[in-house]
């Protein structure tokens, strides 16, 4: 309220709104969660209490004086009531229902319509005694063709559990001899309600709905009416899965409750529904103490020199986040018998989390998403935004996001004849470090208890993993900075072959490391490898510092640069064969694998298998890439885009360099051209990689000794990285001891699983 007055004149009308809650009465016949669903029926329940609301009015005067009036009252004017009616039910930034409700997403298929069904020349056993893969044998995990009446075993996974991969062999088989037969239903699951169907199709790939389900079944013989469900719905073993895995040990959620804490820098922030990952990325950065000198603003002079509508200010919204966790509004002292769960001590982000998600496809939703990712963006759209108020607003001269960027070097030798080299540099945020199963130095003892359970599944009388934990493979990160360090072969490069050494050419004041625990599911979607990974408290990396040219070395010549002439069409560029072949290896359609070779510029299969995971929902990821098609962020911008962006008034090579800088997007390269008006030239000679009058346009890092201490680290719980949950732990107690922070629970950590993080942030030891 002082904050509104100093803005509006002194003076106001204001409805006060009191809130309490009570806790609901648990239903007696409440149900275990059977969907990956929150907040709706047959879902994870995220509710449990009752909230009751209490509304006044308090008028301030010219004068400074303060009253108080009952609301609602029938002697207040018409036009006031009508006002406080409309805050009452307005919910905020976002409907509170949409972001408290979420469920998986399950499509029709588009082939249910015109499936094509063959004679039933043999009719399916409704006894599930009698089904069986007709590859191997198995009887778990079976699958039934609606368009043969083929019964196969489910998916392999990448471990060699799972089913026998019968079904999907069988369509793939099916589908060389020109015959394509995608639906497939899961036996087991066929009830009355419905089944679990999935689409093989290349286009889709996923569990899907058959409106015709019943009429499909009946062909083979199979009445819905009088099956019932034998075995598990994938969404009930994910919901398993997500019960289940790791919880105990990153949520340190044992036997013994955690001591609870509270102060400031010690507050806990509200789970808005799939939040998660905000939450602990935000946890992560906003206590830096940069951060906090940047952002505190006890006296509100950042928000108070702000624009009238703060709700879409970033600079605003980041300041009020930064008080709200690390000053004493939301941290009171905690007290014996305290609710430790109330709302009132805990930041609710909804304006912050509304303004950051804007225009973005998946941070806009209410689904879970990854953590590296939104952190990456989170600090892309915080420089933009402090472009125009460093050393007005906040202080600094440099962008918040400079403290975390460092440049990679990379070396690029030719394989054959001179081996000349050629050393260029990229910015990194963000130091991605691959993990994999095949570098677990228990590799051996992990493959025999999968083969010995797979046993026991088959021979239940002769358990011999029985009452034996499952052993975690375990990855040294010795072995996944030699990876990292390797020499890449075969890189297409000037038009020959050559090889590719990465280095870190600066060490930043902040590291951020980010464990690639990924690999290919049994459904070809990304998922995480479950390892462990121990991560040391400090940490040495001048071993991967690059040194630039050698002694002895000869360095290709530039590649002329005919800016003052007109080039000649570039030729239409073309997927590299190699790596196309190894993405269709794993699963990906060529026309999938083409487009990812060709959108990282050819450059290796992992960044194409990367962008894949990316780019694997998009309608046109399957069609042919088009003739002449360009990388993403080149040539073959919309003519409708740069002539709007023109319209305002700035030259098309400016406009053209901001769509190049913005990956096309109109509303980013506005952004991108108002924030670079002061130096446009410059700005866009640096996005078309030539030098300016003044010099070249190397970025200015921070560098130091390359040895860190860990501050803190964001750990993912769950089988898949679509589902699942984020916490942060942080070192931030006395002493510098660990803080678990859980969304809205923050408490002393007891246990930190420094090796089964996710995301690492260290400090340098000298900054």
């Amino acid at each position: 309220i002082d904050l509104d007055l100093q803005r509006s004149g002194g003076k106001g009308l204001y409805l006060l709104q009191k809130f309490r809650r009570e806790e609901k009465q648990k239903p007696a016949d409440e149900q275990e969660p059977t969907k990956m669903a929150i907040g709706v029926e047959g879902g994870f329940m995220d509710d449990k209490w009752e909230i009751i609301k209490e509304y006044s009015l308090l008028a301030i005067s010219a004068s400074g004086e303060r009253s108080t009036l009952p609301y609602p009252s029938q002697d207040l004017p018409i036009l006031v009531s009508d006002v406080c009616e409309a805050i009452e039910k307005h919910q905020g930034v976002q409907s509170q229902e949409a972001v408290s409700q979420w469920e998986e997403e399950v499509k029709e298929s588009k082939y249910y319509k015109e499936l094509v069904q063959l004679p039933a020349m043999k009719k399916i056993s409704p006894s599930p005694k009698d089904w069986k893969c007709e590859k191997s044998g198995d009887t778990q995990n079976l699958w039934l063709n609606l368009s043969d009446g083929y019964i196969g075993g489910g998916r392999r996974h990448w471990d060699g559990s799972g089913g026998s991969n019968g079904a999907l062999e069988h369509f793939e088989e099916e589908k060389a001899k020109g015959n394509f037969f995608p639906l497939v239903v899961k036996l087991g699951t066929i009830t009355p309600d419905g089944a679990d169907v999935y689409s093989y199709a290349p286009d889709e790939d996923n569990l899907v709905k058959d409106p015709l389900l019943a009429q499909h079944l009946e062909h083979w013989g199979i009445d819905v009416m009088k099956m019932e469900k034998t075995d598990k719905t994938l969404a009930e073993m994910q919901v398993d899965l997500n019960l289940n895995w790791d919880w105990s040990k990153i949520c340190e959620s044992g036997d013994k409750p955690l001591v609870r804490l509270r102060g400031p820098g010690l507050v806990g922030l509200k789970n808005l529904g799939q939040s998660c990952y905000m939450n602990s990325s935000v946890q992560l950065l906003l206590a830096l103490p940069e951060v906090k000198q940047r952002y505190m603003d006890a006296d509100f002079q950042i928000r108070k020199s702000g624009p009238s509508e703060v709700q879409n200010d970033l600079i605003s919204q980041v300041a009020k986040l930064a008080n709200g966790l690390n000053g004493p509004r939301y941290a009171p002292p905690l007290k014996d018998g305290e609710d430790e769960e109330d709302p009132k001590h805990v930041v609710a982000p909804q304006m912050f989390r509304t303004l950051i998600g804007r225009g973005h496809p998946e941070f806009s939703t209410s689904r879970q998403q990854d953590a590296a990712e939104f952190i990456q963006y989170f600090l892309e759209q915080l420089t933009r935004a402090e472009r125009s108020a460093l050393g007005s607003r906040v202080i600094g001269d440099r962008p918040t996001s400079g403290m975390f960027d460092f440049a990679v070097e990379e070396r690029m030798q030719e394989s054959s004849g001179s081996r000349r080299v050629k050393y260029s540099r990229t910015q990194e945020t963000m130091l991605g470090i691959p993990v994999k199963l095949e570098d677990a130095e228990n590799l051996a003892e992990v493959t025999a208890y999968k083969a010995a359970h797979e046993k026991d599944e088959k021979d239940p009388k002769k358990l011999k993993t029985e009452g034996v934990e499952e052993p975690k493979p375990l990855v040294q990160l010795s072995t996944c900075l030699a990876r990292l360090a390797a020499q890449e072969e075969g890189i297409q490069f000037r038009g020959s072959a050559a090889s590719k050494t990465t280095r870190m050419a600066t060490m930043p004041r902040y590291l951020l490391v980010q464990l690639r625990r990924y690999y290919v599911d049994e459904k070809w979607c990304p998922a995480k490898l479950d390892c462990k990974v121990p991560m040391p408290e400090t940490l040495n990396l001048e071993h991967l510092r690059g040194k630039g040219l050698q002694p002895g070395e000869e360095e290709m010549p530039e590649e002329p640069d005919d800016r003052g002439a007109a080039a000649p069409p570039a030729a239409a560029p073309e997927a590299d064969e190699m790596i196309v072949a190894q993405l269709i290896s794993m699963g990906i359609g060529e026309n999938a694998a083409k487009r990812a070779s060709l959108a990282v510029n050819n450059s290796g299969a992992e960044a194409a298998c990367a962008w894949f995971f990316e780019h694997s929902e998009d309608p046109d990821i399957n069609l042919p890439p088009a003739a002449g098609a360009q990388p993403a962020g080149d040539a073959g911008f919309d003519p409708e885009a740069v002539s709007t962006l023109c319209s305002m008034g700035f030259a098309e090579a400016h406009v053209r360099a901001a769509l190049k800088s913005c990956m096309n997007s109109v509303e980013r390269a506005a952004d991108w051209l108002f924030s670079h008006a002061d130096d446009l030239d410059a700005a866009v000679a640096a996005v078309n990689g030539s030098g300016t009058a003044a010099g070249p346009s190397r970025v200015d890092n921070e560098d130091g000794v390359g040895e860190y201490e860990l501050l803190g680290f964001v750990s993912h719980i769950g089988k898949h990285t679509s589902h699942g949950h984020y916490v942060c732990h942080m070192r931030r107690g006395e002493g510098g001891s660990w803080v678990i922070f859980d969304d809205s629970k923050v408490a002393k950590s007891e246990a930190p699983p420094l090796d089964l993080g996710y995301l690492y942030l260290y400090r340098r030891k000298d900054a």
